[in-house]
C-alpha cells in the first residue's frame, strides 16, 4: 500500500464531487475541475467521449472552480445547527457527514426506541428538480430491497421544504475507513467482504437495479461485522429506463471503480457492477486504486477501457493466485468476458473462503480447483466423493503415523520409565497466540465511528506510524507487527464483544490503545480474567491504576486525577479563584465520574467537600447540554471556573453558551476532549469562542522540538503525509514505542514470546528516555509510564500555545 498517495482522501471522489456522507471528510478540492480545452493529455485518448466529463465525473463546471465548501452544500454551522432539533419523530443527536447530495445525521427514533441515520437534502438544493429526483430515487430504489447485506431504508419524509431518508445506522465504518487507517485487508478478509457484497447485489440485480457506484466507501459494516451495500442513489432500473436520471453522454460513478462502458458513456447492465466489484476487490487486497498511477481522471478512465488487465500480485506477490484470477475475470474489458452474474462470482469467492476456513489459514484454491469446486457444488455426488476421500486420507494418515509411533515407543521404553525431555525443549516455552514465524498480531477496540471516531482514528494512525517504521527497520527479530482494528463506537457492550472477537477469533497477542473509560471498565475485567495484556488505553481512569497494579494492565498517560489536580492548582494558585467556586461539567458515566472524583480529591486539599461541588452533565454520545447550561445560569454568581470532563462537541457547545450568555466563567478541559477536534469545532462556530479555553495534555505539544516529537512527526510525514500531527496521534505513537521497547527486550532475552514473558520484560524497563521529557520506568508495582501533565491554551485564532500550569 502506498500511503503517500493518501488513499483515504482521493478514493472518495464521486460523480457529484462529494465524499459519501457516511465517510466523513470532504476532499473534492484535491481533484481540480477537468477543463477539456486546457487538458494537455486529452488528445492522447481519442476513444473516450469526453464532451461532458467536466460536468459529470466530479460534479464541477469547467468554467469555474468551486471549493469543497461550495460543493458540500450547507456550511458546517448550518449542519451543526440541526443537532438537538427534531425532524418528525426523530431527534437529531449528531452529525455523521455531509456532501453534495445531502447531510447525514445520527438520530433517535423515539417511537421505536432505536438510533438511525438520516440523510437530509438541504432546502437550497431541493429547488433543483433533478437533484431532488435523484435523492428520492435512492430511497425508492433501496427501499424495495430487503436483505442482510443491503443497508435498510426505514422511512422517507418531508418537513417543510426539507426532504429526508431514514436509514439503518451502520456503526462499523466502511471498508474505506479500514484502508485509510489500517491498510489492505488480508486475502481472506477481502474475499469475505466481496462475497457479502455479491449476496447483496444478487438481490438488487434480481429486482432490475444496477448500483453503478460500487466502491469501498459504499461497503459498510454493522456493529456485528456484517458487510452491507449502501447508497443506491446512482442505481438505475434496467427494466424501465423511461425515468433515467442522466442525459445521454453523461457519466455517473467514481472514476477509480467505473467500468469501461461507464467511462465511455455506453449502456450498462449488471456486469458493470461486477467490474466495479472486481476493482473494489483489487483495492481491498492491495490498498491501491485501480490505475491510480495513470495520471488525470481522463487518463484513469482511458486505462479502464484500454490498459492491460491489473494483477494485484504486482503490488503484493503474496496475494494468492486465485484471488488475482477473480480480480482479472471480473475486470475484463468486455462485459461478455466477465462473470455474467454476481452469483457466478460468488461461487469462486465462496470456494476460497471455504478452503481457507477448512485449513484455518488463508490457503486458497488453484484455478483448476475453483473449476472443480463449481462442479462439486452443483453435484451432491461430488461432495460425497470429497467427504469419502477425506475420511480415507485421515485413516491412512493415522495408520502410517500413530501406529509406528506407539510401536516404537513401546519397544524403546519398556520398563525404562518416561523418556526424558531434551534440555533444549524443556527451556523452549511455546509462543502465545498471535505470534507466528513472521508476525506479531496486536489488536485494538476503539471508536472508528460515532461522535468520537476522530479520537479512535488518530490513535490508530499514531500507533500504525510507529509500527510501520519498526516494520521497515526489520520488525522485532524479523517479525512484522500487524494491528487488527475493531470499531466499538465508544459503546461498552460493543467493546467487550470486540475483545472476545479479537482474542478468540482473530487470535491476537495483546491489545493496545483502546479508547475510552466506559469501554475500558467493560473490557479490563475480561483481560485480567483471561490473562491478556491490556496496554496503554486512551483513558486516565483510576480503575486502571490500582495499587498494586493489575498485572495485565499498563498505562502510558497520566490519570484524570493528575489532569484535574493540575487544573485546580492553576485556577486556585495562579488565577486566584476561590476553591469553592470551581464547578464540573462531566459526561454522565464512568468517564465523567472519574474526572469528577479527581476534582473532588484536588479540592479536598482546600477543605471543599464533594457534595458542595456543583456538577452538571450530559449523556454519552449526545450533545444535549441545555439542562447543564441552565444549572450554570442559575448558579452563575457562585461559579468562576468550570472543569470539563467531556468530549469535544459538548465541550465546545458549553463554551459557546457560556460566552453567548456572557457568564464570567473560565473553562478548562481534560485531554480526552480531543484537542484538535475541539479547536476545529471552534473554528466552525467562530474562532472567538476558543480564546482562553485551557486543555491539559498528557503528551508534549505536537509542534515542539523535543527529540521524541520530531521522531513522531517524521514518521507521520512518511506514512500519513496528508494527516496533520496532533496530541492524540502522538499519544498513540508513544504508546506503540513503549510496547515495542518491551518486545525488543523480550526478543533480546531469547525467551519465547508469551504474555507472561512480555510483562516481565516491560517491568524491566528502567530509565527509558523517549525524548519527551519524563523518563519512563516500569516495575512490578508501577505500571504507569508518565504522571506528567502539560498545559495548553487556545488563542482567539483557535490555535494552541503552551501554558505553564505551575
Amino acid at each position: 500500500m502506498n500511503e503517500a498517495r493518501g488513499l483515504g482522501k482521493i478514493r472518495t471522489v464521486s460523480d457529484e464531487g462529494f465524499t459519501d456522507p457516511l465517510d466523513g471528510e470532504e476532499t473534492v478540492d484535491e481533484f481540480p475541475p477537468v477543463n477539456v480545452e486546457e487538458e494537455d493529455t486529452v488528445d492522447q485518448f481519442p476513444p473516450i467521449d469526453i464532451k461532458e466529463i467536466d460536468k459529470t465525473v466530479i460534479g464541477v463546471d469547467s468554467s469555474a472552480s468551486k471549493s469543497a465548501q461550495d460543493l458540500a452544500g450547507p456550511s458546517a454551522e448550518k449542519a451543526a445547527a440541526w443537532i438537538g432539533r427534531k425532524l418528525g419523530k426523530y431527534e437529531i443527536t449528531g452529525l455523521l457527514g455531509q456532501g453534495g447530495m445531502g447531510v447525514v445525521y445520527r438520530a433517535h427514533d423515539e417511537t421505536i426506541g432505536r438510533d438511525v441515520a438520516i440523510k437530509l437534502l438541504p432546502a437550497e438544493l431541493a429547488s433543483d428538480k433533478n437533484m431532488l429526483e435523484r435523492f428520492l430515487a435512492e430511497a425508492r430504489a433501496a427501499g424495495r430491497l430487503t436483505h442482510p447485506h443491503i443497508v435498510s431504508i426505514h422511512d422517507i419524509g418531508q418537513e417543510g421544504d426539507v426532504n429526508y431518508i431514514v436509514m439503518e445506522l451502520m456503526t462499523g465504518g466502511s471498508a474505506d475507513d479500514h484502508l485509510e487507517t489500517v491498510g489492505p485487508y488480508s486475502p481472506l478478509q477481502a474475499t469475505r467482504i466481496i462475497a457479502d457484497a455479491c449476496e447483496g447485489l444478487m438481490v438488487a440485480h434480481a429486482s432490475g437495479l444496477v448500483h453503478r457506484d460500487i466502491k469501498p466507501a459504499n461497503l459498510l459494516q454493522s456493529r456485528h461485522g456484517t458487510i452491507k451495500v449502501a447508497d443506491f442513489g446512482l442505481a438505475k432500473r434496467v427494466v424501465q429506463q423511461s425515468h433515467q436520471l442522466t442525459q445521454d453522454g453523461q457519466l455517473i460513478g467514481t472514476p477509480y471503480f467505473m467500468s469501461p462502458e461507464q467511462c465511455e458513456s455506453k449502456p450498462v447492465d449488471l456486469r458493470s457492477d461486477i467490474y466495479s466489484l472486481g476493482a473494489t476487490y483489487y483495492t481491498l487486497l492491495t490498498g491501491d486504486h485501480p490505475y491510480e498511477d495513470a495520471g488525470s481522471i481522463v487518463q484513469i478512465m482511458y486505462a479502464h477501457c484500454h490498459a492491460d488487465l491489473l494483477d494485484p500480485r504486482d503490488v503484493d506477490a503474496k496475494i494468492p493466485d486465485k484471488c488475482a484470477a477473480i480480480v482479472q475475470k471480473s475486470m475484463a474489458k468486455k462485459p461478455e468476458d466477465r462473470y455474467q452474474s454476481a452469483q457466478e462470482m460468488l461461487l469462486d469467492l465462496k470456494a476460497i473462503t471455504a478452503n481457507s476456513e477448512k485449513y484455518g489459514d488463508t490457503t486458497v484454491l488453484s484455478q483448476e480447483e475453483l473449476e472443480r469446486a463449481h462442479s462439486s457444488a452443483k453435484s451432491p455426488a461430488g461432495w460425497q466423493k470429497i467427504a469419502f476421500n477425506s475420511v480415507m486420507f485421515l485413516v491412512t494418515f493415522l495408520l502410517l503415523t500413530l501406529v509406528p509411533y506407539y510401536f516404537w515407543n513401546g519397544n524403546q521404553n519398556q520398563g525404562a520409565g518416561p523418556v526424558p525431555t531434551p534440555v533444549s525443549q524443556a527451556k523452549a516455552l511455546p509462543a502465545s497466540q498471535g505470534i507466528t514465524a513472521d508476525k506479531i498480531i496486536l489488536g485494538t477496540s476503539t471508536a472508528m465511528t460515532g461522535a468520537n471516531k476522530e479520537l479512535g482514528n488518530n490513535m490508530v494512525m499514531g500507533m500504525q506510524a510507529c509500527f510501520k517504521r519498526i516494520n521497515d527497520e526489520g520488525g522485532i527479530g524479523g517479525r512484522k507487527i500487524e494491528l487488527v482494528v475493531k470499531d466499538d463506537g465508544y459503546e461498552p457492550d460493543q467493546a467487550l464483544e470486540n475483545m472476545h472477537r479479537l482474542f478468540e477469533d482473530d487470535r491476537i497477542f495483546a491489545v493496545i490503545g483502546n479508547v475510552g473509560t466506559p469501554t475500558a471498565k467493560a473490557t479490563v475485567p475480561y483481560a485480567n480474567e483471561n490473562q491478556h495484556l491490556f496496554f496503554a488505553p486512551f483513558t486516565g481512569a483510576q480503575a486502571l491504576r490500582r495499587d498494586p497494579p493489575d498485572r495485565y494492565v499498563f498505562n502510558l498517560r497520566a490519570s484524570y486525577a493528575d489532569e484535574t489536580a493540575a487544573m485546580v492548582h492553576y485556577f486556585v494558585e495562579h488565577e486566584r479563584i476561590a476553591p469553592d467556586k470551581i464547578a464540573v461539567f462531566a459526561q454522565n458515566d464512568s468517564f465523567g465520574d472519574d474526572g469528577f472524583a479527581g476534582v473532588a480529591k484536588a479540592l479536598g486539599k482546600y477543605k471543599v467537600q464533594p457534595e458542595n461541588i456543583l456538577r452538571v452533565g450530559y449523556d454519552r454520545n449526545t450533545t444535549q447540554i441545555s439542562g447543564a447550561v441552565e444549572q450554570l445560569v442559575q448558579n452563575q454568581n457562585q461559579i468562576e471556573a468550570l472543569i470539563m470532563v467531556a468530549t469535544f462537541k459538548p465541550a465546545a457547545l458549553m463554551v459557546q453558551q457560556i460566552k453567548d450568555r456572557q457568564l464570567k466563567i473560565q473553562t478548562a478541559a481534560v485531554s480526552f476532549v480531543g484537542s484538535e477536534l475541539l479547536a476545529q469545532q471552534f473554528k466552525e462556530m467562530g474562532a472567538k469562542y476558543a480564546e482562553g479555553v485551557i486543555v491539559t495534555q498528557v503528551v508534549p505539544y505536537y509542534l515542539s522540538s523535543a527529540t521524541g516529537v520530531l521522531r513522531y512527526r517524521d514518521a507521520m510525514k512518511k506514512y500519513y503525509p496528508l494527516s496533520k500531527p496532533g496530541f492524540v496521534s502522538l499519544e498513540g505513537y508513544l504508546a506503540a514505542e513503549c510496547l515495542v521497547e518491551g518486545m525488543k527486550k523480550l526478543q533480546a532475552s531469547g525467551k519465547a514470546f508469551t504474555t507472561e514473558n512480555l510483562i516481565d520484560s516491560l517491568e524491566q524497563i528502567k530509565n527509558l528516555d523517549l525524548g519527551i521529557g519524563p523518563i519512563i520506568n516500569f516495575g512490578p508495582s508501577r505500571h504507569q509510564a508518565s504522571d506528567r501533565v502539560w498545559g495548553t491554551i487556545l488563542g482567539k485564532d483557535a490555535r494552541y500555545k503552551e501554558l505553564d500550569l505551575e
